[in-house]
């Protein structure tokens, strides 16, 4: 026994286990309920708004992202090369083939095809049904100077170094060369047409067309040049010329 207890006992006076209790402050107590509600009304405040210094994203929606081809299989595209090729290469032999046909055989069954498929058929022109006089004829010299004469039979002629044009335009049916020179006849119509003989030189060949303003031809003035008009088979003679040799008909 220790001698608390000894004491105690010989005293006799009961022993009783003494708990001290602390008294806190009524003013701390207070401060510390005041701190605690405003940290409550701070807190509160935070949550209901965003925090300082946060800012808003801007979200543009720029839609789905489109969708990218299918891209072909290695193989495939391979395969459409090889297609590819072949046509050209068959494109260049039936090139070749055509080009050869047309240099060595012209009459080929490949060259008359193309032929067929290239040539358009054009119309043929309508006959000129009018007759000499419901066209105007000209002069057959474009020198005033030189004499012009028409006979009974209804010949024109005339000698003179000159040019010498057709009086209407017309088609050149033929050009015949003989002893007193070239002799040129020129379609006009279906049934008017005119044959000038004598000239030195014939401008015109056969199926060119003429013209009134155009020179036909040319005599050097060595011999006389002669020029009939037909209507039909028979020679005109209802004309006559004026002052500047251009031809008047008579009808």
């Amino acid at each position: 026994m220790n001698d608390t207890i000894d004491y105690a006992e010989m005293l006799e006076i009961p022993v009783n286990t003494l708990n001290v209790t602390k008294k806190r402050s009524k003013k701390r107590r207070e401060e510390e309920d005041l701190k605690e509600r405003v940290l409550d009304s701070v807190n509160e405040k935070m949550d209901a708004q965003p925090q300082e210094g946060a800012q808003e994203e801007n979200v543009v929606d720029y839609g789905a992202p489109p969708e990218e081809p299918p891209q072909p299989a290695p193989q495939k595209r391979f395969l459409e090369n090889k297609l590819l090729l072949g046509e050209f290469i068959a494109v260049c032999a039936l090139c070749a083939t055509i080009l050869l046909t047309n240099l060595f055989w012209q009459e080929s069954a490949i060259n008359t095809f193309f032929r067929s498929l290239i040539t358009e058929d054009t119309p043929a022109a309508a006959p000129d049904e009018r007759s000499y006089a419901e066209l105007t004829a000209g002069s057959v010299v474009a020198d005033a100077d030189i004499a012009c004469a028409v006979s009974e039979t209804g010949v024109l002629s005339f000698t003179g170094e000159c040019s010498v044009y057709p009086p209407c335009g017309g088609v050149v049916e033929s050009v015949a060369e003989g002893e007193g020179g070239y002799a040129v006849e020129i379609r006009h119509t279906s049934s008017f047409s005119t044959v000038i003989a004598g000239l030195t030189y014939a401008y015109a060949a056969a199926g060119e067309p003429v013209y009134a303003t155009i020179p036909v031809g040319f005599t050097d003035g060595a011999s006389a040049v002669t020029v009939s008009l037909y209507d039909g088979d028979a020679l005109i003679r209802a004309y006559s010329l004026d002052e500047n040799n251009d031809i008047v008909w008579n009808v």
